[in-house]
């Protein structure tokens, strides 16, 4: 993956994952990283971060059990 500042994008997962960063601030931190746009495929519990340049990066989410 080559979206620009690929540490910036890991570190702006981590910490939405962690919970301490809002919505609006972690599609702020994905953008300062050079993502241009992300889907999201619930089924295959995938998310996908594309950079402006057509590079990609796919995340793999664990499964997760609600209680």
């Amino acid at each position: 993956m080559d979206i620009g500042h690929e540490a910036a994008l890991v570190a702006a997962l981590r910490a939405d994952q962690a919970g301490e960063a809002t919505f609006p601030a972690f599609v702020r931190a994905c953008w300062d990283a050079g993502v241009a746009r992300y889907d999201v495929d619930t089924a295959a519990r995938t998310c996908t971060y594309y950079g402006s340049d057509g590079d990609s990066c796919t995340e793999v989410c664990p499964f997760v059990t609600l209680p």
